[in-house]
């Protein structure tokens, strides 16, 4: 109180974005080489993206008649692209950061205004949403001042374009979340988005994969990708911010007179209005539409069909290990977060497949027979790596995913094998299933003998039971059970320690399969049958192949056993 009777002073709005600054600092400063690590990895994706798009604006001025047509479309195309990412980016922000975040109904008691309170989310789901456009658009525009030889008076433009160009998909964003709160579940409209994201860039990676952009690198085939610029329609009305953005900067870039000061405020005048119009009307509903993001979602006929076919796959397993398995993979397939990245494992086997049916290996040359043995050889390699990889996704991450939850297991009278069981089967199956189709499926497109591919497919069923038995060794070793984020658990010290240990133990079965593989490839095209000493050592390779696996996988349980007996919450 300023004064007897005075209302409070509003806390400013740098106060209530203190915490969410304060924790990135925080983080940045408790794992600096995670954060030099990703200065370099974004370091040399600028790199790339800007030699990608500065070789292709070069290749544009070649092209006498269409050169600025096709600079003007490719500009106006990317910001259309980077509109409707935003778009969709903030709506799935927002509905977390306004209405499904722990700290709102603190918020909401406290003396802070709620327009305010819009302020300070408004400017967190801006900042969420936006920073993976410009980590791509930056070198993008960078290389279009390159090419074109642009002034500082371009590159102080495109700064200034951006700050309005990702308000108004934000205040857009966050008024439409706002107002579907308000007719639907906030939840199931969550899981609804969340799919909806991840379908979008598992399609996209899908299609840019099978569009083979490495063609890009020809000149005949860039000439055709330019075709297709020329003739494509992007969206290039007057009335849209994309093409008052790309105007602005072509007016800098020595394109015709595009009154560049008359689009900028444009831009910035529907941004101002956008963002007054989203604050008074999320301000007059914000109460009633965090009021009904707190309502539970309601499925009861869709859990039951999955209670029918989880119990039919749990049914051959014993009694306690078939529960906790049900019980796994119900919170599995409840959390669209989880379920939904199996879209992008989707892709990701799609790609993986087709890359192998592009290899030429079939003119019948000595070199393409050469190059089939390698290729199928490496294709074990590579398919555990896959598996392993998933595997630092989903079984890493079992234990911690139990959070506060593991004290009512622990005193529950079930046996401490049968918990560990129970999470091996919910890895081990469907990993299983994903490595033996791969095996399977490019064994077939890579002419492998059925004889070679059961070894392929025998040796990998070893390895996935050994990675699923590790991976819950080393999450019991280093569990997290502070977040419920599991991609954030699996990014952890732990998890690039249990990468290391799989790629280690996938590299030894490699080494000891490497001849046997090799001479049961060659032996159908040899005049001579492998003969009594080299089957001898075959079984002998194979046979170790198996020790392997085997104590990988007794030492991993015994681990994880260990580590969850004395496991505290």
């Amino acid at each position: 109180m300023n004064a007897a009777g005075a209302a409070p002073i509003p806390a400013p709005l740098t106060t209530l974005l203190a915490p969410r600054v304060l924790a990135t600092r925080n983080a940045l400063r408790r794992r600096p080489a995670r954060a030099w690590a990703l200065a370099a990895l974004t370091a040399a994706f600028w790199i790339g993206c800007f030699f990608l798009f500065a070789h292709t604006l070069r290749f544009f001025q070649t092209i006498a008649a269409l050169g600025p047509v096709l600079t003007q479309r490719l500009l106006v195309m990317l910001f259309v692209s980077f509109f409707a990412i935003l778009l969709i980016s903030n709506v799935v922000t927002a509905l977390t950061t306004y209405y499904l975040s722990a700290d709102v109904r603190f918020l909401l008691v406290a003396p802070v205004p709620r327009r305010r309170l819009h302020q300070a989310r408004f400017v967190e789901t801006l900042v969420a949403s936006s920073w993976m456009v410009l980590l791509f658009g930056l070198p993008v525009f960078l290389a279009y001042g390159v090419v074109f030889h642009a002034g500082p008076l371009y590159y102080a433009a495109a700064l200034a374009t951006l700050v309005p160009f990702l308000v108004i998909p934000a205040a857009l964003g966050v008024a439409l979340t706002t107002a579907l709160v308000l007719v639907f579940p906030a939840r199931r409209m969550r899981d609804v988005l969340i799919v909806v994201s991840v379908a979008l860039i598992a399609g996209g990676y899908l299609a840019l994969r099978l569009a083979r952009p490495e063609r890009l690198a020809s000149p005949s085939e860039l000439a055709g990708f330019a075709a297709f610029l020329a003739a494509f329609e992007a969206p290039a009305s007057p009335y849209l911010p994309t093409t008052w953005a790309a105007n602005v900067l072509l007016a800098f870039l020595g394109d015709e007179p595009r009154e560049p000061i008359f689009h900028f405020a444009l831009l910035a005048s529907t941004a101002a209005v956008l963002t007054l119009a989203c604050g008074a009307f999320v301000e007059r509903a914000l109460l009633r539409a965090w009021s009904r993001a707190q309502e539970g979602r309601e499925s009861p006929r869709r859990a039951r069909v999955l209670g029918r076919w989880l119990d039919v796959v749990a049914r051959p397993l014993p009694r306690a290990t078939g529960l906790l398995f049900v019980k796994d993979a119900t919170i599995f397939f409840r959390d669209a977060s989880q379920w939904s990245q199996l879209l992008l494992l989707l892709a990701l086997v799609v790609v993986y497949v087709y890359n192998f049916s592009a290899l030429p290996i079939d003119d019948g040359s000595p070199l393409a027979g050469t190059l089939r043995e390698i290729v199928a050889f490496a294709n074990l390699g590579l398919a555990a790596f896959v598996t392993a990889s998933v595997a630092v996704r989903f079984v890493f991450p079992a234990i911690s995913l139990e959070g506060r939850s593991w004290w009512a297991i622990r005193t529950a009278p079930i046996p401490l094998a049968s918990i560990w069981w129970g999470k091996f089967w919910i890895g081990f199956l469907p990993l299983a299933a994903l490595g033996e189709a791969l095996i399977v499926v490019t064994g077939r497109l890579l002419g492998v003998t059925p004889g070679l591919t059961l070894v392929f497919m025998a040796t990998l069923l070893l390895v996935i039971a050994a990675i699923v038995s590790l991976g819950l060794a080393f999450g019991a070793a280093y569990p997290r059970v502070d977040t419920q984020n599991a991609a954030q658990i699996a990014t952890g010290f732990g998890g690039l320690v249990y990468m290391v240990t799989c790629l280690g133990l996938i590299s030894a079965v490699i080494a000891l399969e490497a001849w046997p593989v090799s001479r049961l490839f060659w032996s159908r095209f040899a005049a001579a049958p492998i003969g009594a000493g080299e089957t001898a050592a075959i079984a002998i390779s194979f046979g170790a192949v198996t020790a392997l696996t085997a104590t990988a996988w007794a030492l991993g349980r015994r681990a994880a056993l260990k580590r969850l007996a004395h496991l505290r919450v």
